[in-house]
């Protein structure tokens, strides 16, 4: 085969169903034909402002796995049909190549055994991203109070991770079917967004939460959370913000509580990658520690991706997993 389908963007809200050119590997690459891939808030986000980390036209999905089709001249270890994950910008393709070599961006081919379902599969770099935020940002730990604000796929991952340390997770969600799943996935509270902080401190028998975790990019969301906060709590700040960067803040509130505030980014970025947390969500995910394909809502086509970044932005879809060689139903 010359030549593959993909879904590119080519800029704000103009994404295109292709045909091009199956890329050629070089001598320490793999070709991989992709047999599903994760569709992410994150590529949503650069569909609907934007691109600021790569050139136009951009295959934005970095969820997939598939089997490895081609192997570099160079290239040792890896045989034609191995399943392998890879978390690179290509994933929105029938095809992809993933180098072997070590890359600031990208943690590389990751070996997935055979049995793990697809659906569960495409987690493994979503959940080594909430790994990160659990154990190297809030550094939670066991007996401690966990709010996760915000039920999203994303949001319930980290739910799960949470509740995996053995902290004590109340979620922050308006819709009550995603505050029944994170039930499910291990909080042992939930509540709607109607004056959340006091719910929690009820909740924490009045002195509030060792971590708050915002999963949604939303700056007026900061003030809140330092108010649901104990002392010396910590707030870390998992979703990016987007265009709406700044928030106004209650700093003597930060003073003299000592609180902390934190980012909690993608993990594979240096100098503070932590890539281990892919061995970890491997791990989690080929054992049912977790399995997290409970998340999946829905499959699409190549031809559905577009239609369900929509449906992401809209919030009528929770987590779909493209399907390319399959047409959207």
């Amino acid at each position: 085969m010359t030549t593959m389908r993909a879904v590119r963007l080519h800029d704000v809200r103009d994404a295109r169903l292709e045909v091009i050119p199956v890329p050629e590997p070089g001598p320490r690459d793999l070709l991989v034909r992709i047999e599903a891939c994760g569709v992410c808030p994150t590529d949503v986000r650069k569909y609907l402002i934007g691109v600021n980390d790569g050139t136009y036209p951009f295959n934005p999905g970095h969820e997939w796995i598939g089997r490895v089709e081609a192997v570099g001249g160079d290239v040792e270890g890896w045989t034609v049909g191995q399943r392998v994950y890879g978390d690179t910008y290509a994933g929105y393709a029938e095809y992809a190549v993933l180098s072997t070599e070590p890359k600031p961006w990208s943690y590389g081919p990751l070996a997935m055994d055979d049995d793990i379902p697809l659906d569960r599969a495409v987690f493994v770099e979503p959940l080594a991203d909430c790994l990160h935020a659990i154990h190297d940002q809030a550094q939670l730990q066991p007996g401690e109070h966990l709010v996760v604000v915000g039920a999203g796929q994303m949001g319930l991952q980290l739910t799960a991770a949470g509740a995996l340390v053995g902290a004590s997770v109340h979620v922050v969600e308006p819709r009550a079917d995603r505050r029944e799943l994170a039930i499910k996935l291990g909080a042992e509270a939930a509540s709607d967004t109607d004056d959340w902080p006091a719910a929690v401190r009820e909740w924490s028998d009045g002195t509030g939460a060792n971590v708050v975790i915002l999963s949604i990019g939303n700056p007026d969301l900061l003030g809140p959370a330092i108010k649901a906060l104990a002392h010396r709590g910590r707030i870390v700040l998992f979703a990016g913000f987007g265009e709406r960067g700044e928030a106004l803040v209650d700093v003597n509130r930060i003073h003299y509580k000592e609180m902390t505030i934190i980012g909690s980014e993608w993990v594979g970025v240096p100098p503070r990658d932590q890539r281990g947390r892919y061995e970890q969500a491997r791990q989690l995910l080929t054992d049912g520690t977790l399995a997290l394909e409970v998340l999946v809502t829905g499959h699409c086509g190549l031809d559905g991706v577009i239609g369900t970044f929509d449906d992401v932005a809209a919030q009528r879809v929770l987590k779909t997993v493209l399907i390319p060689g399959e047409a959207s139903r």
